[in-house]
């Protein structure tokens, strides 16, 4: 089954796009974490993507002595790797078409997984922090996707 150059294109597309949003979204994560543990060494060798490091990124101080990322892509969700994950498996399904469910079994799956974790997730961190993850949740109110989810 072949599909137009066009198709292809979009698929490549989409699938370098959640790259994108999936590397520089654990980069933001890690290296806000090395940065106050004192271990970051900023490196310009290849791989480095724009946008991997926040300078003087926000975040909201817990009663806990930890620190919540809320700027960077971590601004608008919560779990920004988690949903370029999605997206990424997304188009692994579409690059296959659609004569089969099978290519979007694992799409499916990885939804309900990382839906799953990140209620546990949730109900963890709201044990633990209390009002600061209160807080956090106000302040970065969308889990995957901007006004969606």
């Amino acid at each position: 089954m072949g599909f137009s150059v066009l198709w292809n294109i979009l698929c490549f597309t989409l699938l370098i796009v959640g790259y994108f949003f999936w590397d520089t979204g654990n980069s933001q994560r890690n290296r806000f974490r090395m940065y106050w543990n004192n271990t970051l060494i900023k490196r310009n060798a290849f791989p480095q993507l724009p946008m991997s490091f926040i300078d003087d990124a926000k975040y909201l101080q817990t009663q806990h002595g930890n620190k919540m990322l809320i700027d960077g892509w971590y601004a608008y969700v919560r779990k920004p790797h988690y949903t370029a994950d999605l997206v990424m498996s997304l188009s692994w399904g579409l690059i296959a078409g659609f004569g089969s469910f099978f290519p979007y079994f694992y799409l499916t799956f990885f939804l309900i997984v990382l839906v799953h974790r990140v209620g546990r997730d949730d109900a963890r961190c709201a044990r633990k922090y209390g009002s600061d993850w209160d807080l956090y949740m106000a302040t970065v109110p969308w889990k995957f996707v901007p006004y969606v989810y």
